[in-house]
């Protein structure tokens, strides 16, 4: 039930998020003169086409969490417990920080607020031990990188 309340919240904030962007586009194209700041006028069939706009960012955002965050295996020797210190200071290199650590999994955050921002607070990396390694959940792009660099940092030592 918990995960498919953090997909609905995720879904409603990308299309809040998208909506405020589109809506900054066409202020900027009003501002700019090349266009009027009326619905009946910037769109064919007035607001007939924002209803169909909004249906097809309701779409986007309804698809984009299943496809924008992943768990992904970062193959690494050795517990947790033998390794923390490691992850944590290679995670900290990244730009991430520790929040919470519990036997199941250690949460880590972006020290950055702005990127937090950008990313509407979705930041979170959650690393829990797996068989034969780590398993990286977070948004997919941060997972990939961190995957690969925790293997590469770590699997020397």
């Amino acid at each position: 039930m918990k995960s498919v309340l953090t997909y609905l919240l995720r879904s409603v904030k990308y299309f809040i998020y998208l909506a405020i962007i589109l809506t900054l586009v066409l202020f900027v194209l009003s501002l700019a003169g090349m266009t009027e700041w009326d619905v009946n006028v910037m769109f064919t069939e007035g607001t007939r086409s924002v209803w169909k706009i909004a249906g097809m960012l309701a779409v986007v955002s309804l698809i984009y969490p299943s496809v924008g965050f992943q768990r992904r295996k970062a193959v690494l020797a050795g517990s947790w417990e033998e390794r923390r210190d490691e992850i944590v200071a290679v995670m900290a290199d990244k730009g991430y920080v520790l929040v919470s650590e519990t036997p199941e999994a250690a949460v880590f955050r972006s020290r950055n607020i702005v990127l937090r921002i950008f990313r509407m607070f979705e930041d979170k990396v959650v690393i829990r031990q797996d068989f034969g390694g780590f398993e990286l959940e977070g948004l997919r792009k941060d997972i990939v990188r961190l995957v690969m660099h925790l293997e590469y940092r770590l699997s020397a030592n």
